[in-house]
């Protein structure tokens, strides 16, 4: 679950960067982290791992000195990658919810 998540916060970030709003994934990355996180606390409430993985994200989207320079090649169409990425993560979140 908590892959799949991730790659919706992925998806939902470059999206956000594609269409110009200032926000995108340089700026939200850590969500991703959360993301992560919240997915394993979902999966094990007692996870030790989840809960740190889920904390650390959330202390690095408190600071905001971080920065992440991720280029994706020109090959790739505007909206393609991270409409991939939301549709993966759904079809990966419905696998879990039929088990």
């Amino acid at each position: 679950m908590g892959l799949g998540l991730a790659l919706i916060t992925l998806g939902m970030l470059i999206l956000l960067d594609r269409m110009g709003t200032g926000y995108g994934l340089r700026e939200g990355w850590p969500w991703i982290v959360v993301a992560l996180g919240v997915g394993g606390i979902f999966r094990n409430r007692k996870s030790l791992a989840a809960w740190v993985t889920t904390i650390i994200g959330i202390f690095i989207l408190g600071a905001k000195y971080y920065t992440l320079h991720f280029s994706i090649p020109g090959v790739i169409r505007t909206y393609f990658l991270p409409a991939l990425l939301i549709v993966i993560g759904l079809l990966w979140l419905w696998k879990y919810n039929k088990d």
